[in-house]
């Protein structure tokens, strides 16, 4: 009898001890494929997450190059009007021995190289309606023509290797200047400040696009965290629920 009812308490021990078992295993599994799911989850939504903050990146970068134009072209201008005020001071003053042809053909040298690097950046912004917006094709021709004309005068001076120039050497360029319209070189300085001013439009515009569209992936990077998180906890829920409806059906089964 005694034997028997010791018997029966050892299969009942051995029983609980199992259900026990078996509970702590498939719970352990569970919290396996939680942390699995849950990873899973942090990895594809932290990849995106770096797409957006490289492409917030890139922006940023293109930002640094729009507020160079942005200060440098109208700096370009501002210093064309003043050198031709400056011209207007002391164009009828004897103790400047300069011509108003050497003068401003001085101030339109360093106009085409300039735009020339502009030109240069705006070529990597793929943006077309922008460039036709500023009819980026006509400020290209008209700079090529502006730097063939540089060049064509540069090669009719006379050449000096010396940092000062003696009387003589100014008169033999001055000389060569007569010979020069001087509407021509009006022409070409005129045109880069208008070249010039469209750049710095074309910049500002450009920068308000970048502007809106880093704005935007910000927000969307704000978004997209708030989801990986949601999506963690809902997971978790989820398999929380069917981790516990087994419970219930597998102590239905054995009551």
């Amino acid at each position: 009898m005694i034997r028997t009812f010791l018997i029966k308490n050892l299969l009942s021990a051995d029983k609980k001890t199992k259900k026990r078992l078996k509970f702590f295993s498939e719970f352990g599994i569970f919290l396996v494929l939680a942390a699995l799911i849950s990873s899973g989850i942090s990895i594809y939504y932290e990849n995106e997450l770096n797409k957006k903050k490289n492409k917030v990146v890139k922006l940023e970068l293109e930002e640094f190059k729009i507020q160079e134009w942005l200060t440098d072209a109208p700096s370009r201008n501002l210093n064309n009007k003043i050198g031709k005020f400056n011209y207007d001071t002391i164009e009828n003053n004897n103790f400047f021995n300069i011509s108003k042809k050497r003068y401003y053909f001085y101030l339109l040298s360093w106009y085409p190289f300039t735009i020339r690097y502009a030109i240069g950046d705006i070529e990597l912004i793929k943006n077309d309606e922008l460039k036709i917006k500023y009819n980026f094709k006509d400020i290209k021709q008209t700079n090529q023509k502006a730097l063939d004309y540089i060049y064509e005068i540069y090669d009719k001076l006379p050449l000096n290797e010396d940092e000062y120039l003696t009387q003589g050497e100014i008169d033999a360029i001055e000389k060569t200047f007569i010979d020069i319209p001087l509407e021509d070189i009006v022409f070409h300085l005129d045109q880069s400040e208008y070249n010039t001013l469209q750049i710095n439009l074309f910049f500002q515009e450009y920068n308000s696009i970048v502007d809106q569209e880093k704005e935007i992936i910000t927000k969307q990077i704000i978004e997209m965290t708030n989801k990986s998180t949601n999506a963690i906890l809902y997971a978790f829920i989820f398999q929380l629920v069917i981790f516990s409806l087994v419970q219930v059906f597998e102590l239905r089964e054995i009551s």
